[in-house]
């Protein structure tokens, strides 16, 4: 598994961790505390969309996150 992300076990879907999270947002000029509400947030919700699916590719639901913030 790659840096630390977290693979679970029915779902396949690759979990990352709150400092690649970080990582990502400060790399798209947020600010890493954004990148920690969107953690918080997708864990409370078990990684599941608002529809109960399973979150496949975080990186594009960050990214939806942050054009939802700019737009």
């Amino acid at each position: 598994m790659s840096n630390g992300a977290k693979k679970q076990k029915k779902s396949g879907c690759w979990i990352p961790t709150l400092n690649q999270v970080r990582l990502y947002f400060l790399i798209h000029r947020f600010v890493k505390e954004e990148g920690e509400v969107f953690f918080y947030f997708h864990r409370s919700t078990y990684w599941s969309s608002q529809f109960g699916d399973r979150i496949g590719d975080w990186k594009l639901a960050a990214k939806r996150w942050m054009w939802n913030l700019e737009n």
